[in-house]
């Protein structure tokens, strides 16, 4: 990165994604100014005079050169079949909000934003960001994947009317340390919580949500966190997907997760439990063409990473 970079500000920054790009922030950008992850508690971003206020009273502080949207309200697993309007409600007030606030106040900056694969729709082939428009997403997350490509309108909008300058990156699910380890959280995060407790509390058996023959695409946020990087540096496209490019089925990853945990018991699937897409995969030629970013982390060295941080600080919680 050769221009001068002021102040960023990063919303959603207290999540474990926003803390490590903060901090990979500091490694690959060394001189940058303030870096605030924007929290919740610092202001409401579905309130419009909260937000406007705030962005006011920091870019006082220093020019902002680069906003890196990640806010959203989402849970994992069911809930966003049922809490469909809580979540349009909640993330088209706060993209519109973040929009309107970036333009009046601070123009100069650079918007990189990150949305979710779950915007494509279902079929078992990896998604190249041609199939954005004019396609479905997953039935029961319509509502929050079209807030999401409202929020990719929006961008193409302020940047047409009023020259300003943002990209997009699309992710798969994002795992690694400071994740959440709750068994309603994300599958990889779940799986890695109840394999470890199950060790740890001499259980003999663990249940996983479905049959196991779901694929996903997973992604270490590391190198989520330098593909985004790369894309607010670099990026010409609207969006760009950021993925692995292939699809690793849930059972394959229960076994992976079930051998670093040292788990001897019996892996119990059930197909009662939520299941959610049979198969979502990213295809990431064109990031690779144009910001010249690939991941570096397999999926096996990922979740030997993430146990690794759980049995050291989170297994303590």
């Amino acid at each position: 990165m050769r221009e001068s970079i002021g102040n960023i500000v990063i919303t959603g920054g207290s999540g474990f994604i926003g803390r490590t790009l903060a901090q990979r922030l500091r490694e690959q950008w060394p001189g940058t100014g303030i870096i605030h992850g924007l929290s919740s508690r610092d202001a409401d971003l579905t309130d419009r005079p909260t937000t406007f206020r705030w962005f006011e009273q920091f870019q006082a502080k220093g020019p902002i050169t680069h906003i890196f949207h990640l806010a959203a309200v989402y849970k994992a697993g069911g809930w966003p079949a049922t809490h469909p309007a809580t979540q349009f409600d909640a993330n088209m007030a706060l993209n519109i909000n973040l929009l309107e606030a970036w333009k009046r106040h601070c123009p100069g900056a650079r918007l990189t934003s990150v949305v979710s694969y779950c915007m494509y729709p279902d079929h078992d082939r990896p998604h190249p960001e041609s199939e954005m428009y004019g396609t479905e997403p997953e039935a029961y997350l319509y509502a929050y994947a079209f807030t999401k490509k409202a929020l990719i309108i929006g961008q193409r909008a302020y940047c047409q009317e009023f020259k300003l300058s943002a990209t997009s990156v699309v992710l798969p699910t994002v795992y690694g340390p400071n994740d959440s380890f709750a068994e309603d959280s994300h599958v990889m995060g779940a799986l890695i919580g109840k394999f470890c407790r199950a060790v740890r509390e001499g259980k003999n058996t663990v249940e996983v949500w479905g049959d196991g023959l779901q694929e996903r695409e997973f992604i270490h946020v590391e190198d989520a966190a330098d593909g985004i990087i790369a894309a607010a540096a670099r990026a010409t496209s609207p969006f760009l997907n950021l993925g692995m490019g292939q699809g690793v089925s849930i059972k394959r990853i229960a076994e992976i997760i079930r051998q670093e945990s040292g788990f001897k018991g019996e892996v119990v699937f059930n197909p009662q439990r939520f299941v959610g897409a049979r198969f979502r995969v990213l295809c990431s030629d064109l990031a690779v063409k144009e910001i010249g970013w690939r991941p570096r982390i397999s999926i096996e060295t990922g979740i030997r990473r993430t146990i690794a941080f759980y049995l050291e600080k989170a297994g303590r919680i």
